[in-house]
């Protein structure tokens, strides 16, 4: 599920991403590495490097918030292939329970708040393109970006654009959601995930996604 307007809940009040308007926030949770998209980039850079996934990564490889997931057996220093292969991080439960909580009256906002979801998957943060029909999205404040995505940039030659075209560049999933009540629901997210944060803005500046680095623009998925 790359983008959607929350509607795949079957129980409950629709969400149907028509309520979505210039200014709603989006907020950023943070990816666990370079999750399911872009190994055929990631194995043409890892043979340019002259590595094998079994060398001792070439970078530091600490991110905040996230635990790199050993290879059996593995105890000592961190290899490389401990790092492109980290498990993809799965939001399932975190979004249900907000969704969940928000209908039920217990959670950070009401229901109506949240507007929308994108899974930054392949085609990276040209999936918000998919949310709405003519509203823009700006990311401002992007979050970290792990230390593999800059290290593919480096020995594959790899456009700022390209790379965030190819992949998550550390924000796996975005959620639109209203202004007035973002802070809470930023926190009440925070807790479960923590690193979450608020990104960027929904704008009515065309369909089309802008950055804080002014090279990344996608106008089509």
């Amino acid at each position: 599920m790359s983008g959607t307007a929350l509607g795949w809940f079957p129980k409950g009040e629709a969400i149907t991403g028509e309520n979505l308007e210039p200014g709603d926030v989006l907020i950023g949770l943070p990816s666990s590495g370079i999750h399911s998209n872009g190994y055929t980039l990631v194995r043409a850079v890892l043979e340019r490097s002259g590595l094998s996934l079994k060398d001792v990564v070439p970078f530091n490889s600490n991110h905040e918030g996230r635990i790199i997931e050993r290879f059996p057996g593995q105890n000592g220093d961190i290899l490389l292939g401990e790092v492109l292969l980290n498990p993809t991080k799965i939001y399932v439960n975190p979004i249900i329970d907000l969704i969940s909580s928000c209908r039920e009256g217990s959670g950070p906002c009401k229901i109506s708040e949240l507007k929308g979801l994108a899974h930054i998957t392949g085609g990276g943060l040209s999936n918000l393109l998919r949310l709405h029909d003519s509203l823009g999205w700006e990311i401002s404040d992007p979050l970290p970006i792990p230390p593999e995505f800059n290290w593919i940039a480096e020995v594959g030659l790899v456009s700022n654009k390209e790379m965030h075209r190819t992949f998550n560049m550390g924000i796996g999933m975005i959620i639109a959601v209203s202004s007035e009540h973002s802070e809470k629901i930023v926190n009440w997210l925070s807790d479960r995930l923590p690193g979450t944060k608020i990104v960027g803005s929904v704008n009515d500046e065309g369909r089309k996604v802008t950055h804080v680095d002014n090279s990344i623009v996608f106008e089509h998925y």
